[in-house]
């Protein structure tokens, strides 16, 4: 009798541990990689976020009173994206609405990145540069005034 309950014993945690084995992946459901059936964190998680560049009219023809019909989105030095000055502006600077610059930035690898931007006029002239924190799964406002 010993030996039938040694091996049943021993046929439970075998069973157990071929059933509760690692599922690696991303076990954020905030992420856009989420893995439902992962039970283990592999450090694969991958978060996205937005980048609204905007201003109020008064200032964007200031820019153009200023020489600047063109203006070029820069993040960590290289140029991401541009616009024409003369329709950057907005009374609210909502996320992909006419008049901003809304930059998706994909496959950010943490839940939140800090960014250094710079908004460069015509000539390459920086007009504006600044340190931003961007939180995934949000749309981060820069007003530029």
């Amino acid at each position: 009798m010993r030996k039938i309950t040694q091996i049943t014993a021993i046929t439970v945690i075998m069973a157990f541990g071929f059933f509760s084995c690692a599922k690696p992946g991303c076990t954020d459901e905030n992420s856009t990689n989420y893995n439902g059936e992962a039970n283990e964190d592999d450090g694969t998680c991958a978060y996205r976020g937005d980048i609204t560049f905007w201003c109020l009219p008064a200032v964007s023809t200031d820019l153009i009173a200023l020489g600047h019909t063109m203006l070029r989105f820069e993040l960590e030095g290289e140029i991401i994206d541009s616009i024409a000055t003369e329709v950057f502006f907005s009374p609210t600077g909502e996320c992909n609405t006419p008049g901003v610059k809304t930059i998706a930035m994909e496959e950010l690898p943490y839940e939140y990145r800090y960014y250094k931007y710079r908004v460069r006029g015509n000539g390459f002239v920086t007009l504006y540069e600044d340190f931003i924190k961007l939180d995934a799964n949000t749309c981060l406002g820069v007003k530029l005034e």
